[in-house]
């Protein structure tokens, strides 16, 4: 047994990495091996009773393997002063002549940044140009320009990394004179954390001087600016009083629709089930561990023939569902590509190409590259949560016929999806490769 799925540090932050053997087994005479993203890399080996070199140079000097307690079975190595290259798929290996086992767990160094700085760039003929730029983030962060009036513009970005490999990040935006509040947001992809700067634009303060016109008198002059500086006070006034009502009924409705969200939410766990993964029923690209884990690797490893088993690269649990109301959370991380829901217990495990769709039997919502969430239902059907949901709650609901998708970074409700069948469901999980990017494992959580 090794430290928990998800483990996240700050930059600079120490961290140990401890495994168990369970039942109680000395570990004093075999070779512990603690590796990085693949088995052959490693970051620290302890063999015939002692250390031995790390293959990685940027992890010599800074391990420490903790002997204390390996009569006992247990392993800890200690890791200082982590850096954003540090992040990834660690595991350790237990090896004698008897047996061997290994576990996995990802890290995620963060480090948050610093806030927004909006700068006006130029004139865009009758338009304005804004920049916003932060810097000092890992990994890269969410920047957005919004306004309260809708959703974050659409702009373009550049993105650099600093020689610490932090991220720097330099956004621009063309707005009309008139655009009122603008904000430009950041925020870290794996924590709730956000920092935002605010800018408000006014046609009035653009508008051309009256200097230009060398026949109107000091005296007209000296008029027309009084009266100018009164309209000016009165028309602010309006307008002000007239965007903060609309900014205090915006905020009414969103914080209306986050507390039903978390309502709905708190009352889903309430039907928490215990859920465990069918290894009969994996693709043998899909490696399971504690029942409870799966990721995938681009060789299959060799299993038995069951018919229960699918061609695609998935995998159902051995619990399966006909009625009641029943929850649970899947631990995606920072995966590229997974469907997450239910399916029918009953659909073709054999067919690769069907449409997944509630049509066929298969009720998800998946995630196909950056930010590209969706359904099918029967179509295609882009969502755009607020927040990249990093762990998923899963209600399925067979007294109502629905099934839910909750954001639990923010407790915010994704998607509801209407069930009409009858028979047996079965949670349901779908994980790929993204490219050549190595995917990293996901969990399925216990519920509090």
């Amino acid at each position: 047994m090794g430290p928990e799925r998800f483990l996240s540090a700050s930059r600079g932050q120490d961290v140990e990495f401890s495994c168990v053997l369970s039942p109680e087994t000395s570990a004093e005479h075999m070779e512990v091996r603690f590796f990085k993203n693949q088995f052959d890399v490693v970051v620290h080996l302890y063999r015939d009773g002692k250390d031995q070199q790390a293959t990685l140079p940027e992890y010599q000097g800074r391990t420490t393997f903790v002997k204390d307690s390996l009569a006992k079975g247990h392993a800890t190595l200690k890791l200082a002063k982590v850096i954003p290259s540090d992040t990834g798929l660690y595991g350790c290996w237990f090896n004698s002549p008897t047996c061997s086992q290994e576990t996995i767990w990802e890290l995620q160094v963060t480090e948050v940044g610093t806030s927004p700085l909006i700068s006006m760039l130029e004139f865009v003929g009758e338009d304005i140009q804004l920049t916003c730029h932060t810097s000092g983030w890992f990994p890269q962060p969410i920047v957005n320009w919004k306004s309260p009036q809708g959703p974050p513009f659409p702009s373009e970005s550049e993105t650099k990394k600093s020689q610490h490999d932090l991220f720097d990040v330099e956004t621009s935006l063309t707005v009309q004179k008139s655009s009122g509040s603008i904000a430009c947001s950041v925020q870290h992809p794996g924590l709730s954390e956000e920092l935002e700067s605010t800018v408000w634009i006014r046609e009035a303060i653009f508008q051309p001087s009256p200097w230009n016109t060398v026949s109107i008198s000091l005296s007209a002059f000296c008029c027309v600016i009084y009266f100018a500086i009164i309209s000016m006070k009165i028309s602010f006034t309006k307008i002000q009083g007239k965007e903060q009502a609309e900014l205090a009924k915006l905020k009414e409705i969103l914080d209306k629709e986050e507390k039903v969200g978390h309502a709905e939410w708190r009352t889903a766990r309430k039907h928490a089930v215990e859920v465990t993964l069918d290894p009969e029923s994996a693709h043998p690209e899909l490696y399971i561990q504690d029942l409870r884990s799966v990721y995938c690797k681009d060789v299959a490893q060799a299993v038995e023939f069951s018919e229960k088993r699918f061609t695609r690269k998935c995998v159902v649990t051995s619990q399966g569902f006909s009625e009641g109301k029943h929850y649970w959370e899947v631990d995606v991380g920072y995966n590229k590509r997974w469907y997450l829901g239910v399916c029918r217990d009953d659909v073709d495990r054999k067919e690769k190409h069907v449409t997944l769709s509630p049509d066929n039997g298969y009720w998800l919502l998946g995630l196909w590259g950056n930010k590209q969430y969706f359904t099918i239902n029967p179509q295609t059907v882009n969502l755009f949560p607020q927040t990249p949901p990093r762990r998923v709650g899963i209600f399925l609901d067979l007294e109502d016929g629905a099934i839910s998708f909750f954001n639990i970074n923010d407790g915010s409700r994704i998607l509801t999806l209407d069930i009409k069948s009858q028979g047996l469901l079965r949670p349901y999980i779908q994980l790929q490769m993204f490219g050549k990017e190595w995917q990293h494992p996901i969990f399925i959580c216990p519920v509090s």
